[in-house]
């Protein structure tokens, strides 16, 4: 069994917490726990790390509607075992929640020694993540199924090999910045001076320029190219639910690994079957006969057929419960089931042949009125014979 804590427990906020909530903790925890503030406590990076997986599935609507729902065994793909020794792993997220808006600096990088955008990495860059959404029919939803789709992937363009410069020429050291893909900027407020970094506008960050552009990639150094992926979808899914393929997204910049491809899968759905978290949910229509003296009806389940037994007097509207078949699916606990749930209607028949008409006849001569609205009617009956009024 994991020995996670509750994300929640974790960023110390309620259920209902709103992202605003989430986020102010995080920055809390963030800023307590960062090993570069705690070089003497070893601890500190295990907390650090639990609090950004915390935030990572929490500040998400997708990820923490599937945690809400299914708990750890609903996001246990969409978050990977984190290298602490390599802080730029956060950089995009701390500059989300530490930058300043005012000065258009990174606070994080400054207080934390640097480690945010103010300096461009020359060694290789892991490519990017994807996205993409996948509709599967309902019964492929709820027994798994294997899949191939075809995913459109940034690789390293053939032509210039990634260099993004026609044959025979390279990219050129950027004169604005030197090569480091930033630039100083320098605000005068009153009499003080405030100094800051960003990325070079002559270069976009990038540190070099591009004199002769390749034709192929259009100085982009990545071409587009379709690549074929095998997704296992496992049994019981929702939609929402999203696959992890590692190292499927685009392709890394020099030597950089390759990102990985999120797959957001749509449940299409079905004519009888209707779903509710692991429940599933029918509506049944059964002879008025069965409804007053009831009887066994089989009812089909996406696991085979099970007879229903249909009590006596059985209501409009009334709910029959089979307990665990509906939704089977595995969690990091085990096997996790839901129940079969049946919605009873019963009309009474429009046409009727000979048969059905003489066994109602027969039923109309011996049926009597319930005797308490009987006794009520004669009362009101009396009463208004009493009163009449001679004309």
């Amino acid at each position: 069994m994991s020995n996670k804590r509750d994300y929640y427990e974790v960023l110390e906020v309620s259920k209902d917490a709103t992202e605003n909530d989430i986020k102010k903790a995080f920055r809390k925890k963030a800023m307590e726990y960062h090993p570069d503030r705690n070089p003497d406590n070893p601890k500190a990076a295990d907390k650090f790390k639990e609090a950004t997986e915390a935030y990572d599935i929490l500040s998400n609507p997708e990820k923490r509607s599937s945690y809400d729902r299914f708990g750890f065994a609903g996001v246990q793909s969409d978050f990977s075992s984190v290298n602490m020794g390599d802080y730029s792993t956060f950089s995009d997220l701390f500059s989300s929640l530490f930058r300043d808006d005012f000065f258009g600096d990174d606070i994080f990088s400054q207080f934390f020694g640097g480690r945010g955008r103010s300096r461009r990495s020359s060694g290789p860059q892991k490519g990017s993540d994807l996205l993409m959404d996948y509709k599967i029919d309902f019964e492929e939803a709820i027994y798994g199924t294997k899949k191939v789709v075809e995913v459109p992937i940034k690789k390293e363009c053939v032509e210039c090999k990634g260099s993004g410069a026609q044959e025979g020429s390279s990219p050129k050291s950027c004169p604005n910045c030197q090569g480091s893909g930033v630039e100083t900027v320098q605000r005068q407020m009153g009499f003080t001076r405030y100094i800051s970094q960003q990325a070079c506008s002559k270069c976009r960050g990038k540190g070099s320029i591009i004199e002769k552009p390749c034709k192929t990639c259009r100085g982009s150094g990545r071409s587009d190219e379709n690549e074929k992926i095998k997704l296992e979808i496992p049994s019981g899914v929702d939609s929402g639910f999203r696959l992890r393929i590692r190292n499927k997204g685009e392709e890394g910049r020099s030597g950089g690994t390759r990102g990985d491809l999120y797959v957001r899968l749509i449940v299409d759905s079905h004519e009888f079957y209707k779903r509710q978290g692991d429940n599933l949910i029918v509506e049944l229509e059964i002879p008025f006969a069965i409804a007053v003296l009831g009887g066994e009806i089989k009812v089909p389940t996406p696991y085979g057929a099970e007879k229903v037994k249909i009590p006596k007097k059985t209501k409009e509207g009334q709910i029959l419960r089979l307990q665990r078949k509906g939704i089977q699916r595995k969690t990091q606990y085990g096997m996790s089931y839901g129940d079969f749930l049946i919605l009873v209607h019963y009309s009474i028949p429009g046409k009727l042949n000979d048969e059905e008409k003489e066994l109602l006849e027969k039923l109309k001569e011996i049926s009597k009125m319930p005797s308490k609205q009987e006794k009520l009617f004669k009362k009101l009956i009396d009463t208004s014979k009493a009163n009449k009024v001679d004309e």
